[in-house]
């Protein structure tokens, strides 16, 4: 049975030189005070130009707190498109 031979497929370096100006980075994280008070901080990072687009810090996360800190990061820009 003969094989047929498929196209070599992109490597991830490749995908991301492609998409960069379409991925942002999310991140959740618990950040311990002098007080020993726990705060909730909350950034999204975008890729394409290696800086930090949005960030919430809170004593007190809500269930809704993600979702929120998303709308309000791509307020007045356009959020990452799907590449077509």
């Amino acid at each position: 049975m003969v094989r047929q031979r498929k196209p070599p497929s992109q490597t991830w370096r490749t995908f991301f030189e492609n998409h960069v100006k379409q991925l942002v980075s999310t991140d959740f994280l618990v950040v311990s005070t002098m007080s020993c008070r726990l705060l909730f901080v909350f950034i999204v990072l975008g890729h394409h130009r290696r800086h930090a687009i949005h960030f919430n810090v809170t004593a007190h996360p809500t269930g809704g707190m993600d979702g929120a800190a998303n709308r309000e990061a791509f307020l007045w820009d356009s959020p990452p498109q799907r590449a077509v």
